[in-house]
């Protein structure tokens, strides 16, 4: 099976124990927050049964009284679920690794977002 589809596979299975609406590079317009949405938006390797990925989890949240409590602790959930994993399936083995975690902004001043970015090290498939 394909790399990147075995990746998003296992991606979003990591994500929804932490949170129901997960979505690859954006969410329907209809859709209640919060919402989380991932984007592999670059990837390099030095081989070609080793490839890294770039990962971005973003968490989006319109809170009425501009808490941003529970959007932090869904991030740090977000988080748990994926930093420091080594994942093994198919033939192929996926290690997480976080880089940053950012605001993000929005020209909707209801919205408040986070930015959590990963470095996904593969290793075998195609």
């Amino acid at each position: 099976m394909s790399k990147i589809v075995e990746l998003r596979k296992t991606i979003v299975a990591l994500l929804k124990k932490k949170h129901p609406k997960i979505y690859y590079e954006i969410a329907p317009a209809e859709e209640p927050y919060p919402i989380v949405v991932y984007d592999l938006p670059n990837a390099f390797g030095s081989d070609e049964s080793t490839e890294i990925f770039v990962l971005h989890v973003d968490a989006w949240d319109a809170p009425d009284d501009g808490d941003t409590l529970p959007l932090e602790m869904l991030i740090d959930e977000l988080n748990a679920a994926l930093n420091k994993q080594v994942i093994r399936t198919n033939g192929m083995a996926f290690s997480f690794h976080r880089d940053t975690r950012l605001p993000l902004t929005d020209p909707d001043k209801r919205l408040r977002g986070r930015r959590l970015i990963y470095q996904v090290r593969t290793f075998g498939g195609d």
